[in-house]
């Protein structure tokens, strides 16, 4: 008598875990990328993840030199993304296939590497090919994005940085030379 009531509360609670379990991981998903990016009036999308802030460049081919006389342009602190930025974008769900508010008929992302010697780099939003690498002959699908850092953004990149440094960690393995 006392093991099938032991056997039925178990199944009982096991289906409710069963029942339950579901929707908590539905609900602990990732952000829609259309509640992720807000758009303001005057066209610039801000990441309510990370709080920068983004603009799209013309929907045209832009090789590295059109793309930073592009930027230097706009005036302000605007800069390029770097290679980490363009992917945290793709990690939240931004490819070609689902370019959402940053919509364009490009495939590739002009982005920066400050840590090597040669700093420029496209960044592929093709789904399934994702690549950072360098591209020779004529443009074909690269576009410019520039990004502008929340206050604080760069001081607590700096802060992590001596925190490494602080702890032993060898700091130039951050960097691929």
């Amino acid at each position: 008598m006392r093991i099938s009531a032991f056997l039925r509360a178990s199944v009982t609670i096991l289906s409710l875990i069963l029942f339950i379990l579901p929707g908590c991981i539905r609900s602990t998903s990732r952000i829609s990328i259309y509640d992720r990016f807000r758009v303001s009036s005057d066209d610039i999308i801000t990441d309510i993840v990370t709080g920068l802030q983004w603009k799209i460049g013309p929907d045209r081919d832009f090789d590295w030199y059109d793309a930073g006389i592009w930027i230097e342009n706009l005036g302000g602190n605007w800069r390029m993304p770097t290679h980490d930025e363009l992917e945290e974008l793709y990690t939240a769900g931004i490819t070609t296939l689902t370019w959402g508010p940053f919509d364009n008929t490009g495939w590739l992302v002009w982005s920066v590497d400050y840590g090597r010697r040669n700093m420029s780099y496209l960044f592929s939003f093709v789904p399934y090919d994702v690549f950072l690498g360098r591209h020779a002959g004529a443009p074909t699908g690269q576009r410019v994005f520039v990004v502008l850092s929340p206050p604080g953004y760069w001081i607590n990149a700096q802060r992590t940085i001596r925190s490494l440094n602080l702890f032993g960690f060898p700091v130039s393995r951050l960097y691929s030379v």
